[in-house]
């Protein structure tokens, strides 16, 4: 590759990067009014996440999937129960694991955070066409597969 294609494609690959900040900031400011409402740190949101979509789950399972810190993230799990929105059962297959689900207390909010998420991507979508926005996420997901596929073949 010549130098001047190497330029182009570290400008690029840094663009990406500063977009990916600019969208966990953009993320992080649009759910501060709603995370203070209820008491809830941006990885509370990232665990109930989680937990909806996958509704039984070890805090390792949730450690790898969200690349979150276990010691991090048993300290928010532990608040997530003291607050209700969260409980855990033994598992049984090992005793010394629990297995995380979702209280109805989090489900009573789930409808709120989904239309946060949805006014997001309303604001995040503007002026695109639907096929505009249909091309954008059918990328993100096949890079998704992309970078699945080249960690799986890491381990």
């Amino acid at each position: 590759m010549d130098p001047k294609e190497l330029k182009t494609l570290n400008e690029k690959r840094n663009d990406c990067i500063m977009w990916h900040r600019k969208l966990r900031e953009f993320f992080k400011e649009f759910a501060e009014e709603f995370r203070r409402d209820y008491g809830l740190k941006q990885i509370d949101l990232e665990i109930l996440f989680y937990l909806h979509y996958n509704p039984e789950a070890s805090i390792g399972e949730i450690s790898r999937s969200q690349s979150l810190n276990k010691g991090q993230l048993s300290l928010a799990m532990t608040e997530l129960k003291d607050k209700g929105y969260i409980d855990a059962k033994g598992n049984e297959q090992d005793k010394r694991y629990q297995i995380y689900h979702l209280t109805s207390a989090a489900e009573k909010i789930w409808d709120q955070i989904v239309a946060a998420k949805v006014r997001m991507r309303e604001l995040l979508y503007d002026g695109f066409t639907p096929e505009e926005r249909a091309m954008f996420e059918n990328m993100v997901l096949r890079m998704g597969v992309n970078i699945d596929r080249i960690l799986e073949g890491k381990k």
